[in-house]
């Protein structure tokens, strides 16, 4: 059974969940959706989504890939949200979403992983993020496990309060998105390596006179503040937060997503 796990990940979170989730899928690609909005391949007999919850929600660009998702109507479609403090309605906006194309979300999980948003403080220290990567990649295994059955109607649900509040949120986090990349800027430390450029899933990241400039379309994946190699980029006043990305995931992996990619 033909398989295609797409990922969207600024840190690598979520990329790991769809490595081991691919794994026990057997013949399985996997696919950024970046790239497959840009290129969007056939259609599988079943697909997976993996994403990171914002605000509750799924982040923009998950709600245009879905939009152009090719996939038969009878496609086995499943989902798993990575999120830090609360899933809230993400499974839901997805499903839903799916729906207005024909299509159903069969089956949905939440990994809880490591705090990395910047503007409520960032990573943990590395043994609170150990701790928790520890316990993600039990869950990992149970859901890896329970799709062998291939379930459906099962969804990793927040409580009625979580998911009402996703609806308030998350259409003011949207709005808000793509002009707060004005608070990015690069520090004294930047060496002009243009990792940033390179891993941004949306091309939203220019070498201006040898320095990073955001350009306004931004997604806050935040993959250029966590990934760059001097950690010369800066969010606010963010200098003494600590970085992240998943110990499983590499920059190779991340740049898979970033523009020069066909």
């Amino acid at each position: 059974m033909k398989t295609i796990v797409y990922w969207f990940s600024g840190t690598g979170n979520s990329l790991a969940v769809a490595k081991e989730l691919a794994k026990s899928c057997g013949d399985a690609k996997l696919i950024p959706m970046a790239k497959a909005l840009r290129n969007p391949p056939p259609s599988a007999e079943r697909i997976g989504l993996v994403f990171p919850v914002y605000s509750f929600g799924p982040p923009e660009l998950v709600a245009r890939f879905v939009a152009k998702l090719n996939a038969l109507p009878d496609a086995y479609i499943f989902a798993v949200v990575t999120y830090a403090g609360n899933q809230g309605g993400a499974l839901s906006i997805v499903r839903r979403l799916l729906q207005k194309r024909g299509l159903d979300l069969a089956a949905g999980w939440g990994v809880k992983m490591p705090e990395n948003y910047p503007p409520l403080g960032g990573a943990p220290a590395a043994e609170k993020q150990q701790a928790v990567n520890a316990a993600a990649d039990e869950q990992i295994g149970k859901i890896a496990a329970e799709l062998q059955q291939s379930p459906r109607g099962s969804y990793a649900q927040s409580s009625a309060v979580w998911r009402m509040l996703s609806w308030v949120a998350y259409p003011l986090f949207k709005k808000s998105v793509p002009r707060a990349d004005r608070f990015f800027h690069a520090d004294k430390k930047c060496n002009g390596c243009c990792i940033c450029t390179r891993i941004c899933p949306v091309n939203n990241v220019a070498m201006v006179d040898g320095r990073p400039s955001w350009m306004g379309h931004c997604e806050q994946c935040f993959a250029c503040f966590h990934w760059c190699p001097q950690q010369a980029v800066q969010y606010g006043r963010s200098a003494k937060q600590h970085r992240y990305h998943h110990p499983d995931s590499s920059l190779e992996d991340m740049f898979q997503c970033g523009p020069g990619q066909a």
